[in-house]
């Protein structure tokens, strides 16, 4: 599956969290819904590749002025939870 015209597994993100500490997710699922669209994300490994073992991240995902994606995260406690639902409804599926 790709995005944009790029692949998902050659897409790689430095996440930053509240406590300071960093950490390389990939993109393990890209989807639509009510209007965004959305990547479910796991940590990649020293080999750079997704840690299945691992539990998925959503985030938003929209486009910067050179057409790369730039991930958001949700604050919306409401709008993650809908957009897990719907994940796990429809996109695990496939």
């Amino acid at each position: 599956m790709d995005f944009r015209g790029k692949k998902l597994e050659d897409l790689v993100v430095t996440l930053s969290f509240q406590d300071g500490s960093t950490a390389d997710f990939g993109v393990h699922k890209y989807f639509r819904f009510k209007g965004k669209e959305y990547f479910a994300m796991l940590p990649v490994n020293e080999k750079k590749e997704l840690d299945h073992s691992k539990k998925c991240v959503l985030y938003e995902v929209q486009e910067d002025a050179d057409h790369n994606p730039v991930v958001i995260y949700i604050e919306n406690d409401k709008e993650y939870e809908e957009a897990a639902d719907y994940y796990l409804l429809h996109t695990q599926q496939h």
